[in-house]
């Protein structure tokens, strides 16, 4: 009599992570992206938003006394190269987000049959990709504004 080989495919944490040709997916992977749906595209905005306002503030206000140009010769690439970037990772969040609930989206309904679930993965995966889409459009219009207006102008 033959012996039956049982895979199991375990993680090296010991947990699930579903069959090679699909199943369930790996818990951790499902909460990591999660978070980086619900963080990133914040943190990018606020990243964005804090650097180049310090950079334009002790460029073209240095000592509380305005100047009609940057003190920093190259403040516009500066900025530029920070707005690019953190829009980037805007993009990369709001990638993360939505592609985490299509891909629950698409695991529930194989599963059950229906789309909706209440479940808190469901919601946290919804509540990632709104805020990475509502920040990820904070980012491009804050891209905007530093088009339009100059950093030593007045607004």
């Amino acid at each position: 009599m033959k012996a039956k080989h049982i895979h199991d495919h375990r993680g090296p944490h010991n947990e699930p992570q579903g069959r090679p040709g699909g199943g369930t997916r790996n818990i951790r992977s499902v909460r990591l992206h999660a978070l980086a749906g619900i963080v990133i595209a914040p943190l990018a905005w606020v990243t964005q938003m804090g650097l180049t306002e310090a950079l334009a503030a002790q460029s073209c206000f240095p000592h509380d006394h305005p100047l009609h140009a940057p003190a920093l010769p190259r403040l516009a690439a500066a900025i530029l190269a920070i707005n690019v970037v953190c829009l980037m990772l805007g993009c990369l969040g709001g990638y993360l987000g939505w592609r985490n609930l299509l891909l629950l989206r698409r695991e529930r309904k194989r599963q059950t049959g229906r789309e909706e679930s209440g479940e808190l993965s469901w919601t946290v995966a919804y509540v990632g990709a709104l805020s990475s889409t509502l920040f990820l459009f904070a980012l491009v219009t804050t891209d905007i504004a530093v088009l339009i207006v100059s950093p030593c102008g007045r607004w």
